[in-house]
């Protein structure tokens, strides 16, 4: 009897055992999950927007997206970015999505686990219209705020601080983001440029706007300049100017090496000599 009851206890906790281990499993997953909300609203909620809905026609939603529930692909896109048309719940989109390779395998485990969890959204909450663009901006303002002869009110740097756009380029930019003249068409057009420069998902520019963010009318204009700036004469490439600068100042330079060096060519005594 003792053998059996050995064996019943030992049944009984085996079978305990493996019945606490789905929920042990699955506790990494919340995990994840919560952390990655955190990590797709500094990285993803500027286009796909908060709860993942997304813009029609502009940024995917994510939310009611069965494709959303595949870890493998969210994380290879995640990674590796996307272009070209995909189709999502019946509507087509046709956009760039660039790759954030600037996140640690961490953090994208845990914004894949999260986006798993939009799938599960009732599709019909997800809109289905275009939102309006409240005001057309004003493409002169736009550019003078770019260039920061107009203040961001709320203390923002100017973004020729580091892009080129437009006419505005070369000497009259700096190169250390990247050129973005084609920006307006590149992220949906007006509204959803706005949305992006409304809560800039780029990891530069979020410590530079969290706490200093465009007002509505700066995010009009400044879309009304970039949605100007293709049909925009660039600037002639600084380029040959800079090398006929730089030969004039080697001749400048050599020729003055000459002059100085002839004078040194006297010895003392021939110094001596001129003085009688």
């Amino acid at each position: 009897m003792s053998t059996r009851l050995f064996l019943g206890v030992g049944f009984l906790a085996l079978l305990l055992t493996a019945a606490s281990l789905p929920a042990h499993a699955s506790a990494p997953l919340a995990q994840d999950a919560a952390a990655g909300a955190q990590v797709y609203a500094d990285n993803c909620a500027s286009c796909h927007q908060p709860g993942g809905l997304g813009l029609v026609g502009t940024f995917p939603p994510l939310a009611g997206n069965p494709s959303a529930a595949d870890s493998t692909y969210v994380e290879e896109v995640v990674r590796n970015g996307l272009s070209g048309a995909i189709e999502v719940l019946d509507v087509t989109y046709d956009g760039t999505m660039a790759s954030f390779s600037n996140l640690s395998d961490d953090e994208i485990a845990s914004v894949v686990a999260y986006v798993a969890t939009l799938a599960d959204v009732d599709p019909t909450a997800v809109p289905t219209e275009q939102p309006e663009v409240v005001e057309p901006g004003d493409i002169g303002e736009g550019r003078d705020l770019f260039i920061g002869s107009d203040r961001l009110a709320n203390g923002g740097g100017a973004c020729v601080g580091c892009h080129t756009a437009g006419d505005v380029g070369n000497l009259g930019g700096w190169s250390l983001g990247p050129d973005i003249t084609n920006s307006h068409d590149a992220l949906g057009g007006e509204v959803g440029l706005a949305a992006w420069l409304s809560s800039p998902a780029s990891a530069t520019m979020r410590p530079i706007f969290n706490d200093r963010p465009m007002t509505d009318d700066e995010i009009a204009d400044i879309v009304a300049f970039l949605g100007d700036a293709p049909t925009q004469s660039k600037p002639t490439d600084p380029g040959d100017g800079l090398i006929y600068a730089g030969v004039a100042g080697l001749i400048v330079l050599i020729g003055g090496m000459a002059i100085a060096w002839r004078g040194m060519r006297q010895t003392y005594v021939d110094v001596l000599r001129s003085k009688r």
